[in-house]
């Protein structure tokens, strides 16, 4: 399996001969929410894991979680990003640029994989090849954007000669890219789409915002049959996640089924948290014996790292607050998410916060309108 990434995976002292732990992250988008509430329940149980393995939104929880944030804090974060900060409309290889998340990333996080607290391994897709690439050293926030781009949503990502995707075309639950960076005991926590699923009618007029939006954008509102040619994409993913997990199993595999959460329910954010940090528990106490081994392996807790301002500065009305079927009164976009220059030029005007809401309004017909048309 090749990997790109020239500088070799951090190796352990002579000297440390306890075992190290590993966790994996599968990719799942807003089902990804389950991985905050398993690390919460880690934290809880005083299991503080050594390295991360991760693909599409679990290599960007992992990486996030590599650089010294808790789950409490992605948690905080995953509330108050707004879609302004991640949607840039592209008109060529898919909806999303994907420049915003780039910009997004590299606030949160430092610009190369050996500046983390924790080993990280990032897997991606080379479209082209038809391979999977695994990232360890070097420029972090390229892999992991890449890792996180959905084809047909967002662009792929040009890096090193390669043609890069979401990771989880290939392999979803990447436990074998623990092997390079030296783990004896591995977590894998699972939120690939299920096999069975009860999904919401996004057609009806009970769907939230969001839903109509991503309706829009898959073109689930215009035709039956993209509903079921997603769902196919869903079933496939599930079957090949499974048959990988067979050749490169973990100690423990916590699977997240919620069959009644999509890729697209960010406003589910409390909800999807809470399911997982409840599968994580009833994982562990189900395990006694790999319970206490996980714990006495542990070591202190690494230097927690505080949230930048620009997180928590402006209102949590990001996805996770957008849950009127109506859609969300002020527009989700927060403060965080709104160019300085728009800022200042709000506050040197006087603009009141009813003007703004109703600029973010505008923002958002224009949008809806724009993808309506599309």
């Amino acid at each position: 399996m090749p990997r790109p990434s020239s500088a070799p995976p951090k190796t352990r002292p002579a000297t440390d001969h306890r075992p190290k732990i590993g966790l994996v992250l599968s990719g799942g988008g807003a089902r990804g929410f389950a991985h905050i509430g398993v690390l919460r329940v880690l934290e809880r149980y005083g299991i503080e894991v050594d390295a991360l393995a991760g693909t599409s939104m679990g290599a960007i929880l992992a990486a996030l979680y590599a650089h010294g944030y808790r789950a409490d804090d992605l948690h905080e974060l995953a509330g108050t990003v707004s879609w302004r900060d991640v949607i840039d409309l592209s008109l060529s290889g898919g909806v999303v640029k994907g420049e915003k998340l780039h910009q997004l990333l590299s606030t949160y996080l430092p610009p190369r994989f050996e500046d983390l607290g924790k080993t990280l391994a990032v897997t991606c897709t080379d479209i082209e090849a038809g391979e999977q690439l695994v990232f360890t050293g070097g420029d972090l926030i390229t892999p992991v954007r890449a890792s996180a781009c959905l084809p047909g949503a967002f662009e792929p990502v040009e890096y090193l000669g390669r043609t890069l995707a979401d990771g989880g075309i290939l392999n979803n639950l990447p436990v074998d890219a623990l092997a390079l960076v030296h783990t004896d005991l591995t977590l894998a926590s699972d939120v690939s789409p299920p096999r069975r699923a009860v999904y919401e009618d996004t057609h009806g007029g009970h769907a939230s915002w969001w839903q109509r939006v991503v309706a829009t954008v898959t073109l689930e509102r215009r035709t039956p049959l993209a509903a079921a040619t997603f769902r196919a994409a869903d079933i496939m993913m599930r079957l090949l996640t499974d048959a990988q997990y067979i050749h490169h199993p973990a100690d423990l595999r916590i699977q997240h089924e919620m069959p009644g959460y999509r890729i697209e329910s960010f406003w589910a954010l409390d909800e999807i948290v809470a399911l997982g940090e409840a599968e994580a528990e009833t994982a562990l106490r189900a395990q006694p014996a790999l319970l206490e081994r996980l714990q006495a392996a542990s070591t202190a807790p690494m230097r927690r790292r505080s949230l930048p301002p620009a997180a928590v500065d402006g209102p949590p009305d990001g996805w996770a607050r957008t849950r009127s079927p109506s859609g969300p009164s002020g527009g989700p976009a927060s403060a965080a998410g709104r160019p300085a220059a728009e800022t200042g030029a709000a506050e040197a005007s006087g603009a009141q916060p009813s003007d703004r809401s109703e600029r973010t309004g505008e923002s958002i017909r224009a949008l809806w309108s724009h993808l309506r048309r599309g």
